[in-house]
């Protein structure tokens, strides 16, 4: 799933988050965006699944524009496209098999009696097998995430969008969920959008890393040219980052 977005604009109570914003995403590649807090880096992910609605501009998934759809016409694209939210967004009420079977019941994707199986499935992909009677609230955040993953796997979507999937892990399960998010790549040809701070993530994942600043797209490029860009603001923010971890490492 291929999306275009051009002069993309979006405010709020006045004050510019997005500024004639255009970025391609290419079609079953990793696509990282990076920027500094409160850049508008989930703002624009949101935009790409219709939760936020632009001030001005365009959004084509595939070759449609979404900016102008219905709630109704968004129903059958969102089923194409899977979100990890930061959290994790798993109900607590519901134990992990039931989490992962929300999707296929609510979109009525798979008759009952197979439901059981497929969430089996989805939880072996990610490594937690057996887990089904579990409630989220008895396992570690890289367990719920990687729950949410595997509910998102259910939708068999053509592109997922991740927003901060390694944050608040430490450094070993951030891995596993990396790797997780390549394999997934790899495997199913999925196109993948991550939102991240974490330079390890970006240089590890991204075929292409875009950088959010001040609104706007200001360099899109592989990682060994982004991690060499004479831009000031990039390699301001590569030290940043790299001095961040350092820290919460100490």
């Amino acid at each position: 799933m291929r999306i275009e977005i051009k002069n993309l604009c979006k405010s709020f109570r006045g004050n510019a988050v997005l500024k004639n914003l255009n970025l391609s995403i290419p079609e079953g590649k990793i696509s990282v965006i990076v920027g500094g807090s409160g850049s508008g880096k989930s703002v624009l992910l949101k935009h790409l699944t219709g939760l936020i609605r632009p001030d001005s501009g365009q959004i084509f998934v595939g070759e449609r524009d979404i900016t102008h759809l219905s709630e109704a016409s968004l129903y059958p694209l969102r089923q194409r496209i899977a979100m990890i939210f930061q959290s994790g967004g798993l109900l607590g009420s519901l134990t992990v098999g039931e989490n992962v079977a929300l999707g296929l019941i609510e979109h009525k994707l798979a008759p009952r009696d197979k439901i059981p199986e497929i969430v089996k499935e989805k939880l072996a992909l990610v490594k937690l097998e057996g887990k089904e009677n579990e409630m989220p609230g008895n396992l570690s955040g890289g367990m719920r995430k990687r729950v949410s993953i595997a509910r998102a796997l259910t939708l068999y979507p053509e592109l997922i969008l991740y927003d901060e999937p390694t944050a608040g892990l430490d450094p070993p399960m951030s891995e596993t969920i990396d790797d997780l998010i390549l394999k997934l790549a790899r495997d199913i040809k999925v196109t993948t959008v991550m939102v991240t701070h974490d330079l390890t993530s970006v240089f590890k994942l991204a075929d292409t890393v875009n950088m959010l600043h001040e609104g706007e797209i200001i360099v899109s490029s592989s990682p060994d040219e982004f991690k060499n860009s004479k831009n000031q603001i990039v390699q301001s923010f590569i030290r940043r980052e790299y001095h961040s971890a350092a820290v919460m490492i100490l």
